[in-house]
């Protein structure tokens, strides 16, 4: 086979590749052809998606008696990179790797993803209280509904129109871990370090959609409506444990989004816990029509000493329809898990 017929099947090969356009870098070249005498030019190199030995060419005659053409050390210039780019295209395709100054090279379009293209970040600074500050700057996720875990805590929040979220939640540990994770699985993450955890205990409820389930505590024997009955009609200010003589309620989750993830959380100091009967806890839901004559699910959650206890999972079975504005009462929901009805 002549020099000239040689060229002409490795051009009507990579014309192939010129009309697919799927080019690929495969590395710098060292010098390009009219370079340094010394250096070793980069080669184009070409990769047939068939074996040479079947490929034919109609317009390049050839004996198949002589062996296939080596086409993997091939060097263009830039008229030959001009001829292939007015020859006709073939059907079957062909990889072809191009350095970067080669005019054959398209660089391919860079990875796009939110987390590259919009900064998100969560800070967490420590306050009163055993409380943490967080607050998260997102501003590509505006109106975007989110989960807050901590440390078997957990509950649904949505971003701000200009993507921010400002929120007080308490710390369940002393090296307290926040994460907060979007639709699209993307995680922020944050910590503080909240010494005084140990100096209160917390009790927590939390659950899940419509289900009206509320926290209520009653402090040194007052009975509901009394100044000490701390819930949701009555959570109190964080001021009330700097003189230790009694606790506050946080509740957490936006309560519009659909299916949220809701919680309360009942801080006191850890003193208060030491005198006899100081406080009794329950958990309680309101028959609705809503609600009436299913299985109602939460958590229960509680801090001991800067400890968590192990979380238990409350199931209430609400009464039929015909019962519909009484509540349900779950006494000590961390103790007796007895059911009253009230």
């Amino acid at each position: 086979m002549s020099h000239k017929t040689e060229i002409m099947t490795a051009v009507g090969t990579l014309a192939c590749a010129v009309g697919i356009g799927f080019v690929m870098q495969s590395g710098e070249v060292a010098e390009l052809r009219y370079g340094s005498a010394q250096a070793s030019p980069e080669k184009l190199k070409v990769q047939s998606a068939l074996p040479l030995d079947v490929i034919e060419f109609p317009d390049t005659p050839f004996s198949k008696d002589e062996p296939a053409l080596d086409i993997s050390e091939i060097i263009l210039t830039s008229a030959d990179v001009e001829t292939l780019r007015k020859l006709p295209t073939l059907d079957e395709p062909v990889l072809v790797y191009a350095s970067a100054v080669s005019p054959l090279y398209e660089p391919a379009a860079p990875e796009s993803r939110p987390k590259h293209l919009c900064p998100v970040k969560l800070s967490a600074e420590p306050f009163a209280a055993a409380m943490v500050k967080l607050s998260l700057t997102a501003p590509c996720m505006q109106n975007e509904r989110v989960t807050v875990r901590h440390d078997g805590l957990e509950f649904t929040e949505t971003t701000s129109a200009s993507g921010g979220l400002d929120m007080t939640v308490p710390a369940l540990a002393e090296d307290a871990k926040f994460d907060v994770i979007f639709v699209n699985e993307y995680k922020a993450h944050a910590q503080a370090s909240v010494p005084s955890v140990s100096l209160y205990d917390r009790v927590a409820v939390q659950w899940e959609g419509n289900n009206t389930v509320q926290l209520h505590v009653r402090e040194f024997g007052a009975h509901y409506g009394e100044p000490g009955h701390v819930w949701a009609g009555a959570m109190r200010d964080i001021s009330v444990v700097t003189d230790g003589s009694g606790g506050f309620l946080t509740r957490h989750g936006d309560s519009a989004a659909a299916n949220a993830r809701m919680a309360e959380v009942y801080t006191y100091p850890a003193k208060v816990a030491q005198t006899i009967d100081a406080l009794e806890v329950s958990i309680e839901t309101e028959v609705t029509a809503a609600n009436c004559g299913r299985e109602v699910e939460a958590t229960a959650l509680k801090l001991m000493g800067g400890t968590a206890l192990p979380a238990r999972t409350v199931s209430l079975s609400v009464p039929g329809c015909g019962a519909v504005g009484n509540f349900l009462v779950l006494n000590n929901p961390l103790e007796d898990l007895t059911v009253a009805s009230n």
